[in-house]
Order: structure tokens, then sequence, then C-alpha cells
């Protein structure tokens, strides 16, 4: 078409339009409840394009269109009138969560520029990570075409259908609308097509359950786990007759006189004078000795004073003992404990050496050796 024929049928336009308006009103008026011949809108009779716009190539996948077939006019908005309009949609049987390519090409004047500035795709959706949609121009032989490409996905409807898109048009007629009408899908049912009589048309679906024969060594846990019970169970019974035994022997006693012995001896090891703690030490040589000597000649000797001690050993005759050596001893340890003496290192050694000479000296004849006792 050229460009002074796309003129007389813009000029044109307008006219047929007040025509069919004036007829739509006359036959309201007539009293006659029929219908005019005349429906205000054309219709291609056929899916192929009009003589201007040239024939679609693609069969069941595209609808192509008249200027005016698969518009609509929304009230208060102006009308655009393209040249063509061609609808592509791949597939045309669809599943559900298949996603769908929907591609709308409008052939219009290169003077107007198409928008898609929004649309409700429902009962479609837009798949979640599907591309934006997407908009192309071409403009060859004094016309443009347009093409809006859309990713949709039919995820709930059993009826699926091509949503309603409104164009928003502009250009030197002014602000404009196109409504392209949508269309119904085919719905392909999976559930359907599982019961089907031919192999390739059921759906692979779930298939019976297969036996798998499985090497299983379930025995020998079974025998490892009794016999680790029956090796845990001997070395326990090992154990508590061993403890057992052990409980029933008699702990030997060890005498008072070796016991004295033993406690002189660790303190001479442990040095606590070295650590500034003399005192502490000789509080604890008293102590020893004179458990020592209570257990000797069997009275209490922790509860008596010293010059109560030395009085009660007056009264009893204990070979060995140089009881005024004693005597002084004990001066001087209160000394240490009550008049808060520090002693030195050399004194707590020498206090040391004393008490063991009492205790080796006055122990029972049964305990000393052959040579001690001689």
């Amino acid at each position: 078409m050229t460009r002074a024929a796309q003129n007389r049928l813009r000029c044109v336009a307008p006219l047929l339009v007040a025509l069919v308006a004036a007829g739509a009103a006359a036959q309201q008026a007539a009293p006659s409840t029929g219908t005019s011949p005349s429906t205000g809108t054309s219709t291609s009779p056929s899916t192929s394009t009009s003589p201007s716009t040239g024939t679609s190539p693609s069969t069941g996948t595209s609808t192509s269109t008249s200027p005016s077939t698969g518009t609509g006019t929304q009230p208060g908005d102006r009308e655009a009138r393209p040249l063509g309009i061609e609808l592509h949609v791949d597939p045309e049987e669809v599943t559900l969560g298949q996603h769908i390519t929907v591609r709308l090409s409008v052939t219009h004047d290169p003077r107007d520029v198409y928008t898609l500035p929004g649309f409700d795709p429902s009962p479609l959706a837009v798949p979640q990570g599907a591309p934006a949609p997407s908009q192309t121009r071409e403009e060859a032989q004094g016309h443009a075409k347009t093409t809006f490409t859309l990713v949709l996905a039919d995820l709930s409807s059993l009826t699926p259908r091509i949503p309603d898109l409104v164009l928003h048009v502009t250009g030197p007629d002014g602000e404009r609308t196109l409504t392209v009408r949508g269309r119904p899908l085919k719905f392909k049912s999976l559930v359907e097509e599982e019961h089907q009589g031919a192999p390739d048309a059921a759906h692979h679906g779930p298939k019976p359950p297969v036996p798998l024969y499985v090497r299983s060594y379930l025995w020998a846990w079974l025998l490892g786990a009794l016999a680790l019970a029956a090796a845990l169970g001997y070395g326990l019974w090992r154990f508590l007759k061993r403890e057992k035994a052990v409980a029933a022997q008699p702990v030997p006693e060890v005498p008072y006189d070796d016991r004295a012995l033993q406690e002189l001896q660790r303190l001479r090891r442990e040095k606590a004078w070295e650590r500034g703690a003399g005192r502490a030490a000789i509080f604890e040589l008293s102590e020893i000795v004179r458990a020592y000597l209570g257990s000797r000649l069997g009275f209490n000797a922790l509860d008596l004073t010293s010059e109560e001690l030395v009085q009660e050993l007056k009264g009893r005759r204990l070979i060995g003992l140089d009881l005024a050596a004693l005597a002084e001893e004990m001066r001087w340890e209160d000394l240490v404990k009550f008049a808060k003496l520090e002693p030195t290192p050399q004194e707590c050694v020498r206090g040391l050496d004393r008490a063991e000479s009492v205790v080796r000296h006055t122990r029972p004849l049964r305990a000393m050796p052959k040579g001690e006792a001689a």
C-alpha cells in the first residue's frame, strides 16, 4: 500500500465510523427488535491478513487479522487502527507449568509508536525466572512493524487462554489505545493420557515396584554384636570379681609409731619452711608427736596443754624418753604456735630431727630393727 492510499484510508475511516454509529442509533430507535445486518465491526472471513498486510506463512500457531479484527474500543479512549495484527502462540496445546511464548506483531504507520505499559496475565501467570516482556520495531516499505514477546505459563487453570492485551499508541493523531483480544488454548491433561491405549501416547508416570536383591550382612553384624556383648560381660565379671577380692582382703593397719615416722618424713620432703610456712610445719609436727605419745601410753594427749602433758608423762614411765628435753621442745613450739614466733629453716629441721628421735627411742621393741633395739 502506497503512502497516498494510506492517507486516503485515514481520511475515510472517521466517516465510516460516523455512518456506522448513525445506523446503530437508527436501529435502536426503530420499533423492530431484529438485528441489523451491519454490526459496526468487520471481521475477515478467514484467518489470513487483508491484502494490505500480506499472508502469514505460519498455520495453527498464529492468527492474522485485518486491522478491525480482534480489537475492541474502551469507553472514553480512541481506538487505533493499525494496518495488520498477528498473534503467534507457541505451543497451542499446553500442560500445567509449561512455558508459553506469545508474540504479538502489529503493522502500523511508521509515525505511530506502540507500547505495552502493563497487562493482567490471568488466567495465565508470569512464571518465576521468566524474561521480562520485550519489544522490537522494524521499518520497511513505508510501514513499521512492532513485535511484543511475552513468556507466560498455565499454573492452575484447566481452561487456559491468552489474556487481552491493551497497547498504548502515540503519534500525529494523538494518544490512542489498541485492544487485542485473547483467545483460548487447548489444555493437555497428562492424567488423561496415562490411560491411553497406545504406548507412545501414554504418560510415562510412576512405574510398578521392581524387586531389588541386595546382599545383606545382617547375620554377620548380629554375630559380631553378640560376641562383643559376651566379651564386655566377661570383662565386667572379671573386674567385679577382682574388686570384690581386693575389698575382702583386710587392710593391714599401720602401727602408730610407723605412721608417726611416715608423717615426719612427709614434712621433711615438703619443706614448707622454704615457702614461708615454717609455723604451719611446726604446728603439724607438734600434733604428730602428741598423737604418737597418746597412742603409745594410752591417753588423749591432743587435748592437753604442754604443762598438762609433761605432768602426765612424769606419772608414766616411758623407757628412752628424755622428759626435760621434750619439755624444753614443747615450750619452744608454744612460742611458735601462740606467740607467732617465726622459726628459721634450720630450727624447723632441728625440730623434725628431735621429733624423729623421740619416736625412734620410745617405740615398742616389736617395731625396732635389730641394730636399733640393741
